[in-house]
This record gives structure tokens, C-alpha cells and sequence, in this order.
């Protein structure tokens, strides 16, 4: 117990289920292991008995290994269970409901022998059997829904089959009452808000002169407030408050006229923060007629696709992620398999509960019905919305486990920063994060300073404007976003080469001494992954060596363009974009005012041919610098029909020297590890055969689909690390950087939105082309 804390101790000790809120750096993992020690050896438990789950393979390998070394340590005469925790259950939630699929096969009539396609494979073999699919549907379907929509829509669905069909078993709901809820919620909502009741007791308390137009809107207000509590006059209340102004009144005819304004102020924002969601602004529209025509025709092809894809995967003996959620979940609605687990598995533990989605919630629930429950997360923290994980989920199993006199347990502690840091953080954060922030408190007290203080700025915001200019001078033009991101990025460079040409002092978690920092102790983190290349250019100019950016999306990178263009024109010659963009990339670097003029010359010769196609022309031209490509092309159009798609690339490389004009560009080693990514990614898709067809095929669903597939990681000692925020979550540095923030959010429109609930909304166009939802 003496390396825990006191929050540590009641979580990893209770002895009843317990729901664990763990701030960020407060130890979880450590937790969750000597809590599966305390079952091990007060409860006197198998391994066999207790499951664990994990979110990613990575952290379960890690949790075991953990679990292991506990029990190694304080347990050295079980040899029984350290062979045991070989075969218990730490793993994924997918490696779960694989087991309970495995196991009860016959139960559920799919083969015994199945095999389960990974992330990549399970999209790439969604998409070309969502393709067969399509072409067996009605057209009188594609009459109602326009086929590019329905694929994205049923894409969508695909995705999350579990809250599909509710969703979708919801139909065609009284839409009107759903409108007067969700408007009586809003209210409730604003009423409810920590800052309605002060607010209203201070207008109340605080009375102007009459005639005074200050005192004319308190009044106002507080008619709006009373109409608000009790439903009445919704609209004019709220516009009442959402339009005070507050720029009346005279100081003499009050006796406290700040505290009233800055209370109309405070329910002013309050207000406005619910109507920006706009909920109270919803009105039956066209767009749900329109939905009333889809809603049957989108209901009818997605139970014929379904039907149609469950049989082509028995078929083929395998099943994707969802699948395994799924068909466990099926299984466990047989009370002879659940009575089955309730006695093999009497104790859970889950990590990254935050991040769960609806079909694993309904899974876990079932199968801990009986069990002792150990479940911990931190709403703030959720980042897997995109996979449809919802963070009430969380909420509903917390008080499940109170309402069953269980425990609830905060974790507070942050190992990974000292107090100063925390305070600044919980001052920052509070007022963001509302109802969901928790404060943090740190467990190391002492500051990395050498007593200097401008190193005591542990928190400081950079902002790169525009130059001062002087009276009289014009104002220059506003410098574009690439020139923005250059002046940043070098000026991060100087910073941080300042901070290690000083010598600035760090503390150093080995040692627990402070140190000078080194390159491996910072990181640039930005939202997103394109930016980085810019930094690591910066960076790399000053002499400071860089880890490359190995977060972001294979297919977005330049490498996957230059090599996907160069497929797209080997399965079809009569691609022109596809042919400028190999002509132009480092597989030839022909230049563009080159290919004007080949343009210009294609016009002149054949001014009334306009049919013909790129390839053909250019193998006409008289032009010394295409010499060369139309000779490579042609051998790799030959060797397309002989060799394996995988093969040809390597075959483009050494007739062009691809790699080798990368190997000498800045941010090389990025480059190549792309390339060697890439090529993996076409290895996988070609799946042994020679169809580079298939191979393009199956990479346009991927970019259409918008699959991230990650970059290679490259791994260099002592280097700055860059990555994106979203891959940086669990990871710690003596010195963080947050970039590119001026960056705007890219708004989302997608197809569909479904909610098992509330139902089925489709992005459609009206008779005028305007997208409605």
C-alpha cells in the first residue's frame, strides 16, 4: 500500500464495485493493476476468474505485463498464478466478444473456424461487398434516395449496426411532440444553470429609480425569469434576456448598478450558451417531409444489404469488429450462456470507459449483471466520438454501481507536473469544462527553476501578429496561411534552441533531480497533422534534431498522392489528372510551365480534337524532357499485365529514382518511412493477386471513406517529437507546445445522424438543390 495514494488505496481496495473518474496523469494503470493484485491475494481469486479490458492491444499488453510483474514481486510462491495469468482474460473488448463468439458458435449458426478482419480489411471488404450489395436493391429505391447518398448513408450505418436498428426501428416519429420536448429540455436546462438562482436574487435585491431604462430591464427580466420557470411565453422570455443591453442606466439611481449589470451579464451568456445549440428554434420544415419519403426506401436497404452481407460473410467464414459485438451479444441473450459466464467470470475491469460505445455498454452490462464491477474513465478525456463512443454511457454505469451500494472514486493526483503548472491548468480549465472539470492537485511540490524568473513562466501564450507599423506607412497585405505557419514555426525553432543552449532545468521522473533539458523533452502538438512538416522543416534548419511526425493519416500524405496518381494512371491511361500529377510529382518533376506549353501545342495540332486523352498526345510530343517518362511508362504499363501491383511500384522506383529524389528532400526520413507505408498498405490490398484494378479500386473507397490509416512510426533518440494532439493522449514531455491554433475547425456535415432514441435524420436537397437536414 505504500506506493499508492490515499485515492488510490480506497479504489484499488474497495471492497465492492467502484467507478473511477481518473484525471489526466493520476496513475490509473498502476491502480488497476494492484486492484487485480488485491482480488489475486485477499480475495483469493484465479485469474481465470477476472476479466480485464482494455481499449487498444497496446494497453492490455502493458496492463498484463504489470499484473505480472505485481505478482511476481509479491506473490513469488504462486507459480500457479503466474502460469494462470498466461490464459486470463486482459484484452481488448473486440478479443472479448471474439471469445464469447468462439465459444458459443453453434449457438449462434456461424462457422467454428471464422476469421476476423482487422480495421483495414474490414473496411476494404465492406466496400467492395456494399458495392455487390447496392446492385441487387430495387431501383425504385434510387428514385427516392440519389445511390451516392444511400452509399454514405448506409457507410454510416455499417458502422454502428446495434444503434442503426433502434434508430431506425423508431420510423416515423410525432415529430411535433419531439420538437415541444427537446424546447421544454432547453428551458430546463437554462433554469437549472448554477447561475440562475444568485443571478435572480440579485436583480430581486437590487432595485433603480423609477424611470431609470436600466431598472425598466430588470423588471423585464424578472418577468422573463418567472415566465421561464414555469414554461409560459418561452420565445419572448428568452428574447427579452438575450437582448439586454447593457449600456443604459445611471450609476446616481442605484446603489449597486455593477452587481446588476454584471448579473444581467452573467444570465445574458448563460442563455445564449443554450440557444446557440438551437434547440429552441426547431420547426417542422420540408426537409421532414422529405425525410417521411426517404425514411421507408432508406429502412428497406438497409435490412436487404444486411441480410445480403451477413450471408456473403458466412459464407466466407469471417466477420469485422462490429460483427463480433454483435453475434456476442446474441449469444448472450440465451440464459444458459449467460448462467455460463455469471459463474466463470465473478470480478471486471474496465479501462477507458469514457471512450465505450453504445453495443459494448449492452454487452458489459449483461455480462457483469452478477459480477463485481470495476469500471474507469474521464468524460474530458473521451476522444472516440468519431467511433460512436458516448460519454453518458459512463454516466449510467456510475450509478448503476452507487445505486448498488458501490463506491465512488476520484483520482486527483497528477504524477506528470508540479503545483504551480496544476493551478494555472485548473484556473484555465474550470471555467471551459463547467460541470465536467475536476481539479487537479500535484504530487510533486517543487518547481524546475534555477532560482532565475523568466525560466518560472511554466505557461505562456505565443502570438505571432502583424508588424508595428509606423504613422503614415500603408498596411501591408495580410500574409497568407503558409507564410503564417512559417513565421510561427521558426519562431518556435529560436525559442526552443534558446531553452537548450541555456541549459533550462528540467525534472527528470528517473532520477526524481532536475536536469538541462535535451531535445526528447519536448513535443509540438497541433489538431492535426499536416502542419507538422512545417515545424520539422523549421526545427531541422536550426540544428535540432526532430522525430517525424508519425501521427495523421497515411493516405493524406504526399508520398500516398504521388503513388496513388501513378496507379490510377497505370489501371486506366485515359485518367488526365491522374497523368499531369505523376508528370509533375518527383516521379518525373516535369515542370509546370513544361506542361502548359505541351498543353498549348496538343491545341494548335488538334484544335478540333477534344476527345483525345493526355497519354495519347504526349506520346506524339516532340520534347526531349518527355522522352524519358513516356519510356518508363510504357514498361510499366507492360509489366502491369506480368507483375503484381506491389511489384510494378517497386519496378516505378528504380526506373525513376523515386525514393532516392525523397531520400534528399527535407523531412527524408518521414518520406521514406510513407513510402514504405504506402507500399505495405498496396501489398495488403492486392491481396495476392495481380489485379491493380481491384488494388485502385479499393484505395478510391478508402479515400472516399475517409479510413485513417496510420503513418509508420519512425523512431530517433533524443529528438523533438511531433504528433498530433489526438495521437499525443497518454504521453508526457518536460516541455509541451500546442501550435497552429489559429487554425479554424472544419465544419461536419455528415449524411446521416442517428440516435437510438431519437431516430433518423438524411442530408437531402430540396426542389431549389439546397442541402437540408
Amino acid at each position: 500500500m505504500s506506493n499508492l495514494t490515499p485515492e488510490q488505496q480506497t479504489a484499488a481496495y474497495a471492497p465492492c464495485s467502484v467507478v473511477i473518474t481518473a484525471g489526466a496523469g493520476t496513475g490509473k494503470t498502476h491502480m488497476l493493476a494492484e486492484r487485480y493484485l488485491y482480488y489475486l491475494r485477499d480475495r483469493n481469486l484465479s485469474p481465470l476468474e477476472i476479466v480485464a479490458v482494455t481499449f487498444t492491444e497496446k494497453a492490455a499488453t502493458e496492463l498484463r505485463s504489470r499484473i505480472r510483474s505485481l505478482v511476481s514481486q509479491e506473490l513469488p510462491q504462486r507459480l500457479d498464478l503466474i502460469a494462470e495469468l498466461e490464459a486470463a482474460q486482459i484484452s481488448t473488448i473486440h478479443a472479448l466478444s471474439a471469445r464469447v463468439c468462439q465459444e458459443h458458435f453453434q449457438v449462434l449458426g456461424i462457422p467454428g473456424d471464422f476469421q476476423v478482419l482487422d480495421d483495414l480489411e474490414g473496411k476494404v471488404w465492406l466496400g467492395d461487398a456494399l458495392q455487390q450489395a447496392l446492385t441487387q436493391l430495387s431501383p425504385e429505391i434510387f428514385q427516392v434516395i440519389p445511390y451516392s447518398l444511400l452509399q454514405q448513408v448506409l457507410n454510416s450505418l455499417l458502422d454502428d449496426p446495434y444503434t442503426a436498428n433502434k434508430a431506425l426501428n423508431q420510423g416515423i416519429q410525432d415529430w411535433e411532440q419531439l420538437i415541444r420536448h427537446a424546447r421544454t429540455q432547453a428551458v430546463q436546462t437554462i433554469v437549472n444553470d448554477p447561475v440562475w438562482q444568485p443571478t435572480g436574487e440579485i436583480l430581486s435585491q437590487n432595485q433603480g429609480k423609477a424611470g431609470d431604462k436600466l431598472e425598466g430591464i430588470r423588471i423585464s427580466v424578472l418577468d422573463a425569469m418567472a415566465d421561464l420557470e414555469v414554461g409560459k411565453n418561452i420565445d419572448q422570455a428568452i428574447a427579452t434576456i438575450v437582448k439586454v443591453n447593457l449600456r443604459v442606466g445611471s450609476s446616481k439611481n442605484w446603489q449597486d448598478m455593477k452587481a446588476v449589470k454584471d448579473a444581467l451579464k452573467t444570465l445574458r451568456e448563460s442563455v445564449k450558451r443554450v440557444t446557440s445549440q438551437g434547440l429552441l428554434d426547431l420547426a417542422l420544415s420540408d426537409a421532414d417531409e422529405q425525410l417521411k419519403l426517404i425514411l421507408p426506401a432508406l429502412t428497406e436497404a438497409y435490412r436487404e444489404v444486411t441480410g445480403y452481407l451477413s450471408r456473403l460473410k458466412l459464407q466466407r467464414k469471417v466477420l469485422t469488429f462490429s460483427d463480433l459485438e454483435l453475434y456476442a451479444l446474441q449469444a448472450l441473450e440465451s440464459s444458459q450462456v449467460q448462467d455460463y459466464y455469471y459463474q466463470r467470470w465473478q470480478v471486471f475491469l474496465v479501462d477507458e470507459f469514457q471512450d465505450t460505445n453504445p453495443t459494448q455498454a449492452e454487452l458489459l452490462n449483461t455480462l457483469t449483471a452478477k459480477a463485481e464491477l470495476t469500471i474507469v474513465g474521464d468524460k474530458k478525456q473521451s476522444i472516440y466520438g468519431f467511433r460512436r463512443a458516448d460519454i453518458t454511457v459512463f454516466d449510467k454505469f456510475r450509478d448503476r454501481i452507487v445505486r448498488n451500494n458501490g463506491k465512488e472514486v476520484i483520482l486527483s493526483t497528477s504524477f506528470r507536473t508540479h503545483q504551480t503548472l496544476i493551478d494555472r491548468f485548473n484556473q484555465i480549465f474550470a471555467p471551459l469544462l463547467a460541470e465536467n472539470h475536476q481539479d487537479l492537485n500535484a504530487f510533486r511540490q517543487e518547481k524546475p527553476n534555477s532560482g532565475r524568473r523568466e525560466q518560472e513562466n511554466y505557461l505562456q501564450v505565443l502570438v505571432i501578429g502583424d508588424p508595428i507599423r509606423k504613422e503614415g506607412e500603408e498596411k501591408p497585405p495580410k500574409p497568407n496561411k503558409a507564410h503564417r505557419q512559417r513565421v510561427e514555426a521558426y519562431s518556435l525553432g529560436e525559442k526552443i534552441k534558446q531553452m537548450l543552449d541555456r541549459q533550462t532545468p528540467v525534472f527528470d521522473k528517473q532520477t526524481r533531480q532536475l536536469r538541462p533539458i535535451e531535445p526528447k523533452d519536448i513535443a509540438i502538438l497541433t489538431r492535426t497533422w499536416q502542419p507538422l512538416s512545417v515545424y520539422e522543416e523549421a526545427l531541422a534548419s536550426l540544428g535540432i534534431p526532430v522525430a517525424p511526425a508519425g501521427g495523421g493519416n497515411l493516405l493524406a500524405t504526399r508520398v500516398a498522392k504521388d503513388v496513388t496518381a501513378l496507379l490510377r494512371f497505370l489501371a486506366n491511361t485515359r485518367d488526365d489528372i491522374a497523368l499531369v500529377a505523376v508528370l509533375r510529382s518527383p516521379w518525373f518533376a516535369i515542370s509546370d510551365r513544361l506542361l502548359w506549353q505541351l498543353r498549348e501545342s496538343f491545341t494548335k495540332q488538334s484544335p478540333d480534337k477534344e476527345d483525345r486523352y493526355w497519354w495519347a498526345e504526349v506520346q506524339t510530343a516532340q520534347l526531349a524532357e518527355l522522352s524519358r517518362p513516356i519510356k518508363v511508362l510504357q514498361q510499366l504499363l507492360k509489366s502491369r499485365q506480368s507483375e503484381i501491383p506491389s511489384r510494378v511500384l517497386q519496378l516505378a522506383d528504380r526506373l525513376t529514382g523515386y525514393t532516392a529524389v525523397m531520400a534528399n528532400l527535407a523531412g527524408a526520413q518521414r518520406r521514406l518511412g510513407d513510402w514504405q507505408g504506402f507500399h505495405q498498405l498496396v501489398k495488403d490490398l492486392e491481396q495476392g493477386t495481380y489485379d491493380l484494378f481491384g488494388v485502385v479500386r479499393r484505395l478510391k473507397r478508402l479515400y472516399e471513406q475517409e479510413v485513417a490509416i496510420p503513418r509508420p512510426v519512425i523512431a530517433i533518440n533524443n529528438a523533438v517529437s511531433l504528433m498530433t494532439i489526438y495521437g499525443a493522449k497518454g504521453l508526457e514531455w518536460s516541455l509541451v507546445i500546442v501550435a497552429d491554433l489559429s487554425k479554424e475547425r472544419p465544419k461536419s456535415h455528415p449524411a446521416i445522424r442517428f440516435d437510438a432514441q431519437l431516430g433518423v435524420a438524411v442530408k437531402s436537397k430540396n426542389n431549389l438543390g439546397e442541402t437540408q437536414t
